[in-house]
């Protein structure tokens, strides 16, 4: 396992994992102790934990879906550019520039694959 990174690259302070194993611990221990305002706090703190791991799991889980999209948004783009639809094309026919456009999808979809 490497380190954890935050979404700027650099190394985090505490990782996912952690969280939820003293999250499990704190739970653990306050459900072994007998019902007092202590294990109450010890739980409510383990709870506490838990939901923030659930809360980073689908915030990285949301960001791993989204990096494909916008990577294949930036290539769509470059290509347009390189192929010159963005500008002043040769190619005055409409249907032509949508017959290119697909053309430039299907190949980016097949090459993202």
């Amino acid at each position: 396992m490497g380190a954890a990174t935050d979404r700027d690259g650099e190394q985090a302070i505490i990782s996912t994992s952690t969280i939820l194993i003293l999250s499990g611990y704190l739970l653990g221990v306050s459900l072994i102790d007998p019902p007092s305002d202590l294990s109450n706090m010890i739980f409510a703190g383990g709870l506490t934990g838990f939901i923030a791991y659930l809360a980073f799991e689908i915030t990285a889980v949301r960001r791993a879906q989204e990096t494909p999209r916008l990577d294949q948004q930036l290539a769509e783009a470059r290509l347009l550019r390189h192929v010159g639809l963005m500008t002043a094309s040769p190619v005055q026919n409409l249907s032509e520039k949508n017959r290119l456009l697909e053309w430039l999808e299907q190949e980016t979809k097949a090459l993202s694959r």
